[in-house]
C-alpha cells in the first residue's frame, strides 16, 4: 500500500468538490480480474451521498486534495486582493477558459479577484439594462459557492453569513 498523506476521518477540500471527509482508505478493483488499486475515498461534507474514489497513486488527483483553510488563511487572503488583478477579456472563450482555470485552482486571491471582476462587470452591464452571459453567471455562482463552503468552515458561521464578513472585512457597502 502506498504511503497515505492524509488519514482517514480528516476533513480536505477536494477541487471544485468542496469540504470532503475521508471515509476510508481501501484497496478497490473497478473491474473484473483487474489489480485492486488503494483509494482515498472522500464524501462531500453536505451531501455524505457524493462519494469520490481517489486512486493514491495518481499525483494529479491527489495534488486536489488539501488541508481546508483557516481563519489566518481568509485574513491573508482578503489582505492580497487587489484591483485589477484579474481583468475582463472580451473573447467569451479565452475568458471561459481563463475563469475555469482560476476556478479549478481552488480559493485563493485570484478567485475572489475573479469574483469582483465578474461583479464589476455585472454592474457595468446593469447599467446599460444588460446582464452577464449564462456562462459568466453559471463560473460566479460556482466560484461563490466555493468561497462561501471554505470560508464558512474555517470561520464557523453558516454560509448564508459569508457574504456580509467579506463585504465588513474589506469595508464594502451592501448593494442596494
Amino acid at each position: 500500500m502506498n504511503e497515505a498523506q492524509f488519514e482517514v476521518g480528516q476533513y480536505v477540500v477536494y477541487g471544485t468538490n468542496g469540504i470532503c471527509i475521508i471515509d476510508s482508505i481501501e484497496q478497490v478493483s473497478f473491474a473484473a480480474g483487474a489489480p485492486a488499486e488503494t483509494y482515498y475515498i472522500l464524501r462531500q461534507h453536505k451531501n455524505r451521498a457524493n462519494k469520490y474514489f481517489v486512486p493514491m497513486k495518481n499525483e494529479s488527483l491527489v495534488a486536489k486534495m488539501r488541508e481546508p483553510m483557516v481563519r489566518e488563511d481568509i485574513e491573508d487572503i482578503l489582505m492580497g486582493l487587489s484591483d485589477g488583478d484579474v481583468k475582463w477579456i472580451k473573447d467569451r472563450r479565452e475568458r471561459g477558459e481563463y475563469f475555469r482555470s482560476i476556478l479549478h485552482d481552488g480559493v485563493s486571491v485570484r478567485l475572489l479577484n475573479m469574483v469582483t471582476c465578474i461583479y464589476e462587470k455585472k454592474r457595468e452591464l446593469a447599467k446599460i439594462g444588460k446582464k452577464l452571459s449564462v456562462t459568466d453567471m453559471t463560473t460566479l455562482k460556482s466560484a461563490e459557492k466555493l468561497v462561501e463552503e471554505e470560508f464558512a468552515w474555517a470561520l464557523g458561521i453558516p454560509q448564508e453569513e459569508v457574504p456580509a464578513f467579506i463585504r465588513r472585512r474589506l469595508h464594502i457597502r451592501e448593494e442596494e
